[in-house]
């Protein structure tokens, strides 16, 4: 029997990158603290940069390629569309452009800039929050807070139950391609391509859950007994203690500076 892979259980799970074995409530607490300084600054500078600052966090990670994919994709989308919407209906006394009942004014576009950058830069701590940290490392913090494996549980597998649901489309999309049905192209033909699978998509995810309830039971997840994990938590160093300390000091410092200074 080879022990030495039996207690290596027992040891944390490390990746040998030092953001990355941050302890997930500390990674949490950093991204929460940047993003407050984003909606105190009101100012699309200090958003702008901060989601430059997310993408050296995610290339200090290792991640800097998923996180980009991701982000980008999302922030375009985001941002984009909120700019639009302020620009168009707020109103301002500087008119630049008039379109039918819409008109454009200056004053729509500045703080179309200032909001859709505030939105995308705290869209930006969730995606490299989720991109960095494992979730089943981070319920599992939460546990040891004091939160309920049941309520962990419930998280973690709704998250999981995402992913899920999305690979399985993918399979349904990739077999009905492979039998010469239509699923590319415009957008109509994508929408009736996609209509089918939702039957088998449902079904596939209530016999997922079935099965997720038969393996809980399986392994006493309903017992009286403090539950058990095949993997741990490092225990947090001095430094990263220091760290949390400053980070949170230089929210204290910002907000007073901000708010009376």
């Amino acid at each position: 029997m080879d022990y030495e892979f039996i207690n290596s259980f027992k040891k944390p799970q490390l990746t040998g990158n030092w953001f990355l074995d941050l302890n997930p409530l500390t990674k949490l607490n950093i991204l929460i603290v940047i993003a407050i300084i984003s909606i105190l600054s009101k100012s699309w500078q200090v958003s702008t940069s901060i989601i430059a600052f997310y993408f050296l966090f995610a290339a200090l990670a290792g991640c800097l390629k998923r996180f980009s994919k991701m982000f980008i994709k999302l922030g375009l989308l985001i941002g984009f569309l909120l700019f639009i919407l302020r620009a168009m209906f707020f109103p301002g006394k500087q008119v630049l452009y008039t379109f039918w009942l819409f008109h454009i004014t200056q004053e729509g576009i500045n703080k179309g800039i200032w909001f859709s950058t505030l939105v995308v830069s705290i869209c930006g701590a969730i995606v490299l929050f989720s991109t960095i940290t494992r979730a089943k490392d981070f319920m599992y913090a939460l546990e040891k807070l004091g939160a309920p494996h049941s309520i962990s549980y419930i998280i973690l597998a709704s998250f999981q139950s995402i992913i899920d649901l999305g690979d399985r489309a993918k399979l349904i999309m990739d077999s009905q391609k492979a039998r010469g049905i239509e699923t590319e192209g415009t957008l109509l033909k994508r929408i009736k391509a996609f209509i089918p699978i939702m039957g088998p998509l449902v079904l596939g995810a209530i016999t997922s859950t079935e099965e997720k309830a038969i393996a809980m039971e399986a392994r006493a997840f309903s017992a009286p007994e403090k539950n058990t994990h095949l993997s741990e938590l490092r225990k947090v160093p001095l430094w990263e203690k220091v760290l949390i300390l400053l980070v949170n000091i230089s929210l204290i410092l910002f907000i007073i500076w901000r708010f009376i200074l």
